[in-house]
């Protein structure tokens, strides 16, 4: 239990640190809540390049790499006295709520295991292996990707054959983080109002049964729906309140998403197209879409091209071209958005962006009926009660739809281009593989549904916001 500890609060230290430079613009409750996410994000690309300069990942390794990097910007936020006194206090919770959460879910066995659990654990002891990329098998290589096995690589220092903390470590943050965005949702609103509201909104996202589930299990989930809460909150913050330095973590959240979830590449466009049309400056598109452009070429322009089948196929639907050819085009467009001359034309580039992956659903639509009619009818049945959510998506969707009609939330469109573009590619996925969504919570269609979640119920704070108590109404 010590070592596992360690191994969160060195996390936890890494992520703090690396936040340290951008504290003038992201409050230090909010960077308590970001560091194991960012940390976690660091490392995983840590790891990755390990394995690619070395053949082989040692987690001990990449952990202090990570570390270093953090302290090194802290060392340049103390320099420039960007620092307070009371970051030391901010660090002590964040490595307090690493040592309870972490105490708890060893002592307390909670921890969740299916056939695709074993399948990460598989590749966790593939990674630390010499000639890792090639032992590993091709299918989980693309499905697995080597985030989460990264994580669980430091099993022999825990005593066991995983890592029982990483998805309840999200949860918690990811919850705090939650708390900590739609009480500034609604900052304008009186005490009473506010407690009411996010009370609510924390009520309804924390007592989610799927969500609870993804907290404890050994999959992606939980950590998609933190890392896509990060980017789509941080984009929007960094625009919308002209706090340049939220977009930095909202890029390294980007980039810890590409290393977890095939479908990642394509969530990643869709975010980094919807800042491409937004009034970003170019720090914000910078931050935005580095981190991300940096790990899609290494992982998918050097690993998988080199050690997965069809990688080098040229094809839309290729697994490794077609990613790695999603994420370019928009990153490209994110550079293009900055220019002054292209501002009329890009700011139709979120627009465009959903018309295209619209029209690719229409045409795989009309040659895959069955796939269509088959995913409509278990989605249906998931939503309201074969895939465990009970009434979470019913009152979810209900509320979303009139909430996009009638929103008068501050550039908006970070928030709803996001939204939609998931809903267009929740239902394109199936198309792509060639196999609809099945009835049962265990199903990929059902369980991704957790990815979007929370941004989702951010969103509807925002707008059920009156305008003068949105956050950058201001600047709008």
């Amino acid at each position: 239990m010590i070592a596992e500890i360690a191994i969160g609060a060195l996390l936890a230290m890494a992520g703090f640190g690396a936040l340290a430079p951008v504290s003038g613009h992201v409050p230090g409750m909010a960077r308590v809540w970001l560091s194991i996410p960012t940390g976690v994000a660091m490392y995983m690309i840590a790891a990755l390049c390990l394995v690619l300069l070395t053949g082989t990942l040692s987690p001990l390794i990449a952990l202090s790499v990570a570390l270093g990097l953090g302290i090194v910007a802290m060392g340049i936020a103390a320099r420039s006295q960007r620092l307070s006194p009371r970051d030391v206090r901010r660090v002590g919770i964040a490595l307090g709520v690493v040592t309870l959460t972490v105490f708890v879910s060893r002592v307390v066995h909670l921890t969740r295991l299916s056939p695709d659990s074993l399948r990460y654990l598989l590749a966790a002891t593939d990674l630390v292996r010499p000639n890792a990329l090639e032992e590993m098998h091709t299918a989980d290589l693309l499905i697995r990707q080597i985030g989460l096995p990264s994580l669980h690589s430091f099993y022999p220092n825990v005593d066991r054959d995983y890592l029982a903390s990483i998805a309840p470590l999200f949860g918690v943050s990811g919850i705090g983080l939650f708390t900590w965005l739609t009480w500034q949702a609604t900052s304008g609103s009186s005490r009473r109002r506010r407690l009411l509201m996010v009370g609510a909104a924390v009520t309804f996202v924390g007592t989610s049964n799927r969500l609870v589930y993804d907290s404890f299990y050994i999959n992606t989930h939980i950590q998609m729906a933190v890392y896509l809460l990060i980017a789509v909150a941080g984009s929007w913050w960094a625009v919308s309140r002209e706090k340049s330095g939220w977009a930095w973590p909202a890029g390294l959240a980007l980039a810890g998403a590409l290393l977890l979830r095939p479908e990642a590449p394509l969530v990643v466009a869709i975010i980094l197209v919807t800042v491409a049309a937004s009034r970003a400056s170019w720090s914000v598109r910078a931050m935005v879409s580095i981190p991300p452009v940096f790990v899609t070429g290494i992982w998918y322009g050097i690993a998988l091209w080199q050690n997965a089948n069809s990688g080098d196929r040229v094809s839309l639907t290729a697994p490794v071209f077609g990613s790695l050819l999603a994420v370019s085009m928009a990153a490209m467009a994110v550079a293009v958005g900055g220019l002054r001359r292209a501002r009329p034309v890009a700011a139709w580039f979120d627009r465009i962006g959903l018309g295209g992956i619209g029209l690719l659903l229409a045409v795989f639509a009309v040659n895959n009926r069955d796939v269509v009619a088959d995913s409509i009818v278990a989605t249906f049945r998931n939503l309201t009660y074969d895939g465990a959510w009970l009434l979470t998506w019913v009152g979810a969707l209900g509320l979303l739809g009139v909430a996009l009609t009638v929103h008068r939330v501050p550039d908006g469109r970070l928030w709803t281009v996001p939204i939609v573009g998931f809903g267009l590619l929740y239902w394109l996925l199936p198309l792509l593989r060639e196999g609809a969504w099945r009835v049962g919570a265990g199903d990929s269609g059902n369980r991704i549904l957790a990815h979007i979640l929370a941004v989702v119920v951010v969103f509807l704070v925002l707008t059920a916001a009156r305008p003068t108590e949105i956050p950058g109404r201001a600047e709008a």
